[in-house]
């Protein structure tokens, strides 16, 4: 009878490592493929959004997995369709194009030593801003396998460092052909703001002069305040004008000026001066 039990003890004991060896392979196996079963690559732009004159380099970082046995023949990324560097596994750079600057990285090869070719890659690419130039950029990268490619893309913005700002403009100016002393005449002035950010409140001035650029001697006919004027938008100004006396008969010059006091800190100051002719005559 003690015979029969010590039989028994003994099958549990070896069924008990039976199960504990097939729980340990089955972790073992599932494990692995987590890991290693899956290929796929990413693409990410460091930064997304920055100026293009600021001194740094845009950044493509790329990470990737590939399934055992997968060969790697090499790795090219391209911006816009255009190539930028191609590489293999070990970063070594096999061409580029003129705005690359550096490649940093390696490929992980599997542990457990079943693995025959790479397994896992992670690269950090440095571009020139400067090359690739303002605007929105696509980025692409092609991890190429023998018999399969892996692609993966993003995107980033450059902008300019250059000041973000109105720009008034005198668009339109209308005016009296004849003006009959000491009449009031009505003038009109399309002012337009074709810049990249609103303007502030500024003055709109409409002069008399004897040629066709505003200088010392000029006389102020009248002045208006405007208010902030968005991008894009239009103003249209209105000014009720009336001649001095002491104005001499014959050929003047009315004169419009959009921000006449330079409050506003403009793309162009080029353009906002406008004039037409007008003939002096007695009632």
């Amino acid at each position: 009878m003690l015979g029969k039990t010590s039989k028994n003890a003994n099958w549990r004991i070896v069924a008990s490592i039976l199960a504990a060896a097939t729980l340990i392979f089955t972790t073992i196996s599932s494990t692995t493929f987590a890991a290693y079963g899956a290929s796929g690559a990413e693409l990410k732009a460091l930064p997304k959004n920055s100026l293009v004159d600021d001194g740094n380099s845009q950044l493509l970082k790329l990470k990737f997995r590939l399934h055992e046995g997968d060969f790697l023949e090499m790795i090219r990324i391209s911006v816009d369709g255009t190539m930028v560097v191609e590489f293999d596994a070990e970063g070594t750079v096999l061409d580029s194009g003129p705005a690359f600057e550096n490649v940093f990285g390696h490929v992980t090869m599997l542990s457990d030593g079943y693995a025959i070719g790479p397994a896992k890659g992670k690269f950090v690419i440095a571009m020139d801003k400067l090359v690739l130039g303002v605007g929105e950029h696509d980025a692409m990268a092609e991890v190429i396998l023998d018999g399969d490619t892996l692609v993966a893309t993003d995107d980033f913005r450059l902008k300019s460092s250059e000041p973000v700002l109105p720009d008034l403009v005198a668009k339109f100016f209308y005016a009296p052909s004849t003006i009959k002393k000491p009449l009031n005449y009505w003038t009109f002035t399309v002012e337009t703001n074709e810049g990249d950010k609103d303007a502030k409140n500024h003055q709109v001035k409409l002069y008399l002069s004897d040629d066709n650029a505003i200088g010392a001697g000029d006389k102020l006919l009248g002045q208006k305040g405007i208010g902030k004027l968005e991008v894009g938008d239009f103003d249209l100004v209105a000014m009720k004008i009336k001649v001095p006396h002491d104005t001499e008969f014959g050929t003047q010059y009315l004169i419009v000026k959009v921000d006449a006091n330079n409050n506003v800190q403009e793309q162009s100051e080029a353009n906002n001066e406008l004039s037409e002719q007008t003939n002096i005559t007695p009632l």
